[in-house]
């Protein structure tokens, strides 16, 4: 059986993909091969001629819908399709830490003070009054 490196079994992967606009993110994505090989989300945007809202929607795709492991971790700017299983592991992590701070400052904006109107209209009065006398 031949062996296929991790570019070509990604660049096969990315042509057996129906979707016009997440076919080519997929077949450039896989030049990218490797955390040492990332690219910038702005070259690839260049590179797809696509917004770079849509093409963070694109490989949030490639990753829920076909299984494509790209990855991205916050500290280093770039996105790259993981080889090892350290890379899933690294990103993985990093998403752990993200949901974490997300769920805490969920919790704070549950329990968060909003003033209702009293409180604002005697916060209002307050300064009125020292503006009077």
């Amino acid at each position: 059986m031949e062996k296929i490196s991790p570019k070509d079994y990604f660049k096969k992967l990315a042509f057996s993909i129906k979707d016009a606009e997440i076919r080519l993110v997929a077949a450039i994505m896989s030049d990218y091969v490797g955390e040492e090989n990332a690219v910038r989300l702005d070259t690839l945007c260049r590179r797809v001629s696509m917004d770079e809202r849509k093409v963070r929607l694109i490989l949030g795709k490639l990753v829920t819908e076909y299984g494509v492991p790209v990855c991205a971790h916050s500290g280093k700017a770039g996105r790259w399709i993981a080889t090892s299983e350290d890379d899933r592991w690294q990103v993985i992590g990093d998403l752990d830490s993200r949901i974490k701070e997300l769920r805490e400052r969920r919790e704070a904006l549950l329990t968060a003070k909003i003033p209702n109107a009293l409180e604002l209209n005697r916060a209002e009065a307050r300064v009125m009054q020292t503006g009077l006398f």
